[in-house]
């Protein structure tokens, strides 16, 4: 906690409202409150008010609190190198396996390249799909680095509508296909909502004749009682984004994977080897040793965050806050601020300048601004409930 709070002096670092020196070309990169809402908490001088971080992805679980890793000197003197552009061998065997014992689907290790985390997944796979001037179709609701990923890549978005479980409306989502259709990007469960496909939807957009990037970061954390269907027997045409930043909860590791067709296994390592050439291989070592216990860990883990989001609930229930129903999966529930009439950004920096807590605004996923507020209620127990009434504080004022 103490490390969110900034001197003085890192307050004239960050500038978002400076202009740029005159020989720079400036381009329409999209603006993302939630990055202004970050800094702004680590600007926060205040004494009396520890930063509270509701704004950042990631969970409080420990993985380590129930298996032991242990590194020799010996063995992390094997990682000073360069590593394998697909990512370590035993790593991607160990995938592989998991997915055919949990999901009995055989997936060539081959097909497996580890990335730093799901991020350079992403990235790869907009590399390979796009070129400048083609459109990529998401939800209206999305997670806001695929529109980012977009302006990098000079792509064009389409946004699908969504249904009243949050969800990629299927029956409508024929109707934004055209000719310059270069990719369909689905996560599920979904960030923000935690809405989750089905499998026969999960099937009827691999059907659609078009490239299917599925983010499936949080596909392991169902917070229901069924487990979370996965876009995984599609993988021998589309593309499968995953994460342990998630999962495991090993964000700080920055380990992720990307699982393409046997037919573009070359063209991810050739787009793999600019963006990073190897993923930290001292993290993938680590990973490895944890993979053995990976069903046991995201046992635990789904037990943690139900726990967890009861005690959000009941916590935001009692500070008087509305929240928009219960996510399916993930790391996230969403607070209404409709009623104050006020936009959720300009609510958004209010509570990081004045009351040290960040969220993340509902305009960064979607517009217009569905005035909502994203709170990952998996972080530090001890900071839920002080962290939501002060929000109660600032709306009520």
């Amino acid at each position: 906690m103490a490390s969110l709070v900034a001197n003085k002096s890192k307050r004239q670092r960050y500038r978002f409202d400076s202009a740029a020196p005159a020989h720079w070309q400036t381009s329409s990169y999209p603006e993302l409150t939630m990055d202004r809402v970050m800094v702004e908490l680590g600007n926060n001088t205040r004494d009396d008010l520890s930063p509270i971080n509701f704004c950042q992805s990631g969970s409080s679980f420990n993985p380590f609190d129930h298996v032991d890793v242990s590194l020799s000197c010996t063995s992390l003197g094997k990682h000073t190198s360069y590593g394998c552009v697909r990512g370590e061998t035993g790593l991607r065997k160990a995938i592989s396996r998991f997915y055919a014992e949990t999901l009995d689907y055989a997936v060539d290790p081959e097909r497996i390249c580890i990335t730093a985390g799901a991020t350079e997944a992403l990235t790869i796979a907009f590399a390979m799909l796009t070129k400048p001037g083609c459109e990529v179709i998401f939800a209206k609701s999305h997670f806001p680095p695929f529109r980012c990923l977009a302006h990098m890549y000079g792509v064009n978005c389409r946004f699908a509508p969504v249904n009243s479980r949050n969800c990629l409306d299927i029956s409508e989502l024929p109707n934004h296909i055209t000719s310059r259709t270069a990719a369909i990007v689905v996560n599920s469960p979904s960030n923000p909502h935690g809405a989750v496909l089905t499998s026969a939807e999960l099937a009827a957009i691999a059907e659609l004749g078009v490239p299917v990037i599925f983010d499936e970061v949080y596909q392991q954390l169902g917070l229901a009682g069924d487990d979370v269907p996965s876009a995984i027997q599609h993988s021998n045409r589309h593309l499968i984004v995953n994460s342990f930043s998630k999962s495991l909860s090993l964000a700080g590791y920055r380990v992720g994977y990307l699982i393409s067709p046997e037919s573009e296994t070359g063209r991810v390592v050739d787009v793999k080897a600019t963006t990073s050439f190897s993923t930290c291989s001292i993290s993938q070592a680590v990973v490895e040793n944890l993979l053995p216990h990976w069903g046991h860990l995201i046992s635990i883990h789904r037990s943690f965050l139900r726990k967890r989001w009861q005690q959000f609930a009941t916590a935001a229930q009692e500070c008087g806050l509305t929240l928009l129903g219960s996510p399916a999966g993930g790391l996230y529930g969403l607070l209404d601020v409709s009623e104050y009439g006020r936009s959720s950004a300009g609510i958004a920096m209010e509570l990081a300048r004045e009351y040290a807590v960040a969220v993340a605004p509902g305009d960064d996923f979607g517009s217009p601004d569905p005035r909502y507020l994203r709170l990952n209620f998996a972080g530090p127990s001890q900071t839920i409930e002080p962290g939501l009434q002060r929000i109660a504080d600032c709306l009520s004022s």
